[in-house]
């Protein structure tokens, strides 16, 4: 049994292409980003309707052979993910009333462990005849 453990596990479609450094700039520092949409929703029971929510996930893919395994990963490409969850804040600048006051923003990313390809899924869309 592991005492502590942080691991996510994201399945869905890429936004947009990979965000991959060029060939010559790869270094062991070096990385790619990939948002990924993922889609879950609630079932509204007084409407009897389902209300979809999309969420988008950044994903920082370290090193060198990650920047060669996601060169060429276009939009709308089916993953699954698996990495791990941190934060980061970052400096951001807040208008209010015309003035400028710094303030610090969170914000979540998944650094990836392993990336894998699937298989793009046949979408049934249920038109809701009987017959």
């Amino acid at each position: 049994m592991e005492l502590f453990q942080n691991v996510v596990k994201l399945r869905g479609f890429l936004g947009r292409n990979a965000d991959v450094p060029p060939s010559d700039g790869i270094t062991e520092d070096a990385y790619t980003i990939l948002h990924l949409a993922t889609m879950s929703g609630t079932w509204d029971i007084a409407t009897n309707d389902w209300k979809p929510r999309i969420d988008w996930h950044r994903i920082i893919c370290p090193g060198p052979w990650f920047c060669g395994f996601t060169r060429g990963m276009r939009r709308g490409e089916y993953l699954e993910i698996e990495g791990e969850l941190r934060d980061f804040e970052q400096d951001r600048t807040v208008v209010v009333v015309g003035k400028r006051y710094p303030a610090k923003h969170l914000s979540y990313t998944v650094h990836a462990t392993r990336i894998q390809q699937l298989e793009r899924p046949l979408l049934v869309v249920d038109t809701g005849d009987d017959g």
